[in-house]
């Protein structure tokens, strides 16, 4: 029972610290597979890459209570650099108070149907984030059409709530 309230407590706690998805179509499902986050609506839209994302971040107010920023994006892009090192400076600029996580895409389905998580054009494109300094999740959202509920989207979701828990308990 003890331990059961040590959870509980702490798990109030963690709510107060804000942590957000943000993105594209990929951004709700992950989102409704974290306990931890949630979905920042005026920063999240199927169809969007990183130019549009940009735009968004454009006319969004500075989020200073936000601690964790999970970024979905890319496979709208094609897995092709249309302005990560902008789409940086934005999230720094909005969420100065924030660490931020990329979380890797889907692939092998519509345009991106060519595309593996081994091709190195999708490697290259997630190693653009690592060079400007952000963490990119290992785990990717995987083969296939992401618009459905995969078993991916609850593993990276529950690698996402121990992210938060982390950053939580070292008192950030």
């Amino acid at each position: 029972m003890r331990y059961f309230l040590i959870f509980f407590l702490i798990n109030i706690l963690i709510k107060g610290q804000t942590s957000y998805i943000i993105g594209d179509s990929q951004s709700f499902l992950l989102a409704k597979n974290s306990v931890q986050t949630k979905i920042l609506p005026s920063l999240a839209k199927s169809g969007i890459g990183v130019t549009e994302l940009n735009a968004m971040l454009g006319r969004s107010p500075v989020h200073k209570e936000a601690k964790n920023i999970f970024i979905s994006i890319g496979v709208n892009d094609n897995y092709y650099d249309k302005g990560i090192s902008i789409l940086i400076r934005n999230l720094d600029r909005i969420f100065p108070n924030s660490y931020f996580y990329l979380i890797r895409g889907s692939y092998g389905w519509g345009n991106v149907q060519d595309i593996t998580n081994q091709t190195p054009r999708y490697l290259e494109y997630y190693n653009t984030f690592r060079k400007l300094k952000i963490f990119v999740i290992e785990k990717d959202v995987g083969y296939g059409d992401p618009h459905q509920n995969k078993a991916a989207y609850a593993q990276i979701g529950d690698f996402i709530d121990y992210i938060v828990w982390k950053n939580y308990t070292r008192g950030e």
